[in-house]
């Protein structure tokens, strides 16, 4: 079962992963809490299933020179 809640992962520079998730309740608010830097993906990945509950899904913004 997945939360609703958006979830987004962002390449800021080469190997330097975020992601931010939305705050509670999701889908009535624009506030979200904001993690890393990582190292890669799957670490980003990681964190999140470690400290989440499933969103249900994400996006990926990955860095363009």
């Amino acid at each position: 079962m997945s939360t609703g809640a958006e979830c987004h992962f962002i390449e800021r520079k080469p190997q330097q992963w975020y992601y931010k998730i939305q705050k509670f309740p999701y889908g009535e608010t624009e506030e979200y809490h904001t993690h890393g830097p990582f190292s890669s993906l799957e670490k980003g990945h990681e964190h999140l299933h470690k400290n989440y509950a499933n969103p249900g899904g994400y996006s990926v913004q990955r860095f363009e020179a």
